[in-house]
């Protein structure tokens, strides 16, 4: 059965373990061997600060010879289970920065999951970095400190030249190096490079990404999407209505299972929404009322 959460995104609260040893791979290693049909993942925690709570997830980075792709690292673990057990397991993205682009191109191709439907926005996401001469050292790493103005936020980058890929977590790309590193200028959304593996065949992600277990991703722009978002915030108690009477349950702070539980609740929803809401590009947020 298909559970709707009104509260919080769950993002994984457990300790995550920052082994920077892991990291340790030659930069000529990633470039001798980067062949055909292979992935370089790396591997980033990012933590956001919202609303007085520290909230974590584990986020894959992968390099191929063409592409490269950044999910939550939680659908790996749930593709291998789903293989091995055969069981028609589908698990729901609890970042929202699932997103695809070609090498060297800062066109991203951005996936999400709403309501019953998938959806594929894509957007030119340029970005102008400005070189700092701090350095720090990271293991056997020398960094150097960037900056750039990203979606209405300030960001600082730390990237290495010795492992050349000119790509970071979600959008962030276009310097002479690996970002180890990056964040913005109020650290709500903090990216830390913890660990890298090398594959020995490229990672299929067709089912959990490019698609939603079967459920082609539909092509829309930024302004259809809004539409969508702010169809169903202000016509929550109707969408609810329908959602549990197909069958569905409603997860909040209070149980919303009948018809009248969700009208007289209306305005918490809404609150709920505006409240839990937190975009990473601020440009492109959502204009949800104020109150």
């Amino acid at each position: 059965m298909r559970k709707l959460n009104l509260s919080n995104h769950s993002f994984t609260k457990a300790k995550l373990k920052r082994s920077l040893s892991n990291i340790l791979v030659l930069a000529v290693y990633f470039v001798s061997s980067f062949v055909f049909g292979q992935t370089n993942r790396f591997l980033y925690d990012l933590v956001i600060n919202k609303n007085g709570e520290t909230l974590k997830a584990v986020m894959a980075l992968d390099i191929d010879q063409k592409e490269v792709k950044f999910y939550d690292y939680e659908f790996v673990r749930q593709d291998s289970l789903r293989k091995s057990t055969g069981r028609n397991l589908q698990y729901f993205s609890e970042t929202d920065q699932m997103l695809t682009r070609n090498v060297n191109s800062s066109t991203n191709i951005s996936y999400t999951s709403f309501y019953y439907d998938y959806f594929k926005i894509t957007t030119q996401d340029d970005m102008v970095w400005k070189l700092d001469k701090a350095i720090k050292k990271v293991e056997n790493y020398t960094l150097q400190k960037a900056t750039t103005d990203f979606g209405g936020r300030s960001w600082t980058a730390w990237f290495t030249t010795e492992i050349p890929f000119q790509e970071g977590p979600y959008k962030f790309r276009g310097l002479s190096g690996l970002i180890f590193e990056v964040y913005d200028s109020e650290n709500i959304f903090h990216y830390k490079l913890t660990r890298s593996e090398k594959l020995s065949k490229t990672f299929d992600t067709s089912d959990f990404l490019e698609t939603h277990y079967g459920k082609a991703a539909m092509p829309i722009t930024i302004k259809q999407y809004h539409k969508l978002k702010l169809d169903y915030y202000y016509n929550i108690v109707q969408v609810l209505n329908d959602f549990t009477e197909k069958g569905g349950s409603v997860t909040s702070e209070k149980d919303l299972n009948s018809k009248e539980d969700i009208l007289k609740e209306k305005k918490d929803l809404q609150r709920s929404i505006r409240n839990n809401y937190l975009p990473i590009e601020k440009e492109r947020a959502i204009p949800y009322p104020a109150d």
